[in-house]
């Protein structure tokens, strides 16, 4: 009975690994985005004034 983990745990776990994700996702995308702008890509396509 002590090994069976409970809904709401499995709830927390699998947000908490949707939200580490999104995460991961924000801190590679700004430094990504910096150099981007820095070298002019997002003007050339419309995505900066």
């Amino acid at each position: 009975m002590a090994d069976e983990i409970s809904f709401g745990n499995k709830l927390m776990v699998g947000f908490l690994r949707i939200m580490v994700f999104v995460l991961i996702v924000i801190l590679i995308a700004i430094p990504v985005l910096i150099i981007l702008d820095f070298l002019g890509i997002l003007e050339a396509i419309g995505l900066s004034n």
